[in-house]
């Protein structure tokens, strides 16, 4: 009996342990370079990502270097994104700031900068899955750090429909380029059964409606592999509706 007890007090703090190793490896800084992301010269981008939770928001901080794998300090574009968990959807809020480490506080808000590009071409869920270069030789990855990746994107699939912040609707008024464009054309929907399953404004899978200014980033999900995910997969006819989507029609 009690070396029963013992097995299992051996157990729960095996648990405990791993979890707070597994929870203290997720926060921190993982660099990257982005399988996605390509600069106007077709090169590599870099990112250094940070997650920093709390019990009322999580801060997504990131750095990125369109500039090659070792820039100056004061060429690392500052991103984050915060999102309130005490709100139903979740919100998320966005910020470019000026060059500096990943930490966050309130204070940082008044270190804002102009958006280097529309957020919400490429965000329409709060944070996107990462996806690295995993046979990187400029930003190798060792076996924790592809594993706190993973861990990361489980984060990040959780959440769940996160929506953004209203207060981007005022700021979008006064500033260029806006967190989201808003002419008719820019938000008409991408209406297609498939991908309806997932980008819709409710339900359990939800991750927000696709729209025309994210054509870009739609073609390029979609022509490396990422969309549509595994165990899904797009009729001929379709097919000829996301074609035609983007080319304008």
């Amino acid at each position: 009996m009690q070396n029963y007890k013992l097995i299992i007090i051996s157990g729960a703090l095996l648990i405990l342990g791993g979890s707070y190793f597994l929870l203290n490896l997720s926060q921190e800084i993982v660099l990257i370079e982005s399988e996605e992301s390509k600069n106007m010269h077709l090169k590599s981008v870099y990112n250094q990502i940070k997650w920093i939770p709390s019990k009322n928001q999580d801060v997504w901080m990131m750095n990125q270097s369109q500039v090659g794998r070792y820039p100056h300090k004061e060429q690392w574009e500052r991103i984050a994104i915060v999102i309130d968990k005490t709100k139903k959807p979740m919100t998320a809020k966005y910020y470019q700031l000026k060059p500096g480490p990943l930490e966050w506080n309130n204070s940082l808000i008044k270190n804002q900068v102009s958006f280097r590009a529309s957020c919400f071409t490429c965000h329409s869920n709060g944070p996107r899955a990462i996806r690295p270069v995993y046979l990187s030789t400029k930003a190798p990855l060792s076996i924790s750090k592809k594993l706190q990746v993973q861990l990361l994107n489980l984060r990040i699939k959780t959440y769940g429909r996160i929506k953004f912040n209203e207060d981007h609707l005022k700021t979008d008024l006064i500033i260029y380029p806006p967190f989201r464009y808003s002419q008719p054309w820019d938000l008409e929907r991408l209406n297609i059964k498939t991908c309806n399953y997932c980008h819709k404004e409710n339900g359990f899978f939800a991750r927000g409606e696709l729209v025309r200014q994210q054509s870009g980033t739609i073609q390029s999900m979609v022509e490396k592999g990422h969309m549509p995910p595994k165990g899904f997969s797009l009729s001929l006819n379709e097919k000829k509706q996301l074609r035609d989507f983007l080319k304008g029609f």
